[in-house]
């Protein structure tokens, strides 16, 4: 298993596991492999962190084969509970006033994320949410409540959080 991070902790914590991790500024260089070197790649909670996330979307789609699968999770702009809170006039959840060190830059829908990938010719296989927040997440979450998790597979649009498959389609990039 290989991978990429910025952050120095997080790097010393992956290759403790046992990860060949490598340090890679994902807003500036390329990632540190050949073309088509993977079968898979996972950005797990990454997207949102990046300043120029097509020049990463392009170097994601460049490293993985065609046919290659790409799965991809971020916080969901749009969330029945992010919704609810501009409604009401509050800030949405994970949106950070101002940006420090790792803060999110980057706030998704699952349709801007998919028209994104789709620009970087990876195609959409699946989208499911982690959950929906029928209650406000301070008071009842997935960690407490595992049995929400099948709310982000009924309605994943209104889901707390984005995950979707995507696979490289033939030799675009």
């Amino acid at each position: 298993m290989q991978g990429a991070e910025t952050e120095p902790a997080l790097l010393d914590a992956a290759r403790a596991r046992g990860i060949e991790a490598r340090a890679v500024d994902l807003d500036r260089a390329p990632l540190p492999w050949p073309d088509g070197a993977f079968d898979a790649v996972v950005a797990a909670e990454v997207i949102e962190h990046v300043v120029d996330t097509d020049r990463l979307l392009a170097e994601i789609a460049r490293v993985l084969h065609p046919g290659g699968a790409l799965i991809v999770t971020t916080p969901n702009l749009a969330s029945l509970e992010n919704r609810l809170r501009l409604l009401l006039g509050r800030y949405p959840m994970w949106m950070d006033v101002g940006v420090n060190g790792a803060g999110h830059l980057r706030y998704y829908t699952p349709r801007m994320l998919r028209h994104q990938l789709a620009r970087h010719g990876l195609s959409v296989e699946r989208h499911v949410g982690n959950w929906v927040p029928l209650l406000p997440q301070r008071l009842l979450d997935d960690r407490r409540a595992p049995w929400l998790a099948v709310t982000g597979d009924w309605w994943p649009s209104l889901a707390m959080g984005i995950l979707m498959k995507a696979r490289r389609v033939g030799g675009a990039r």
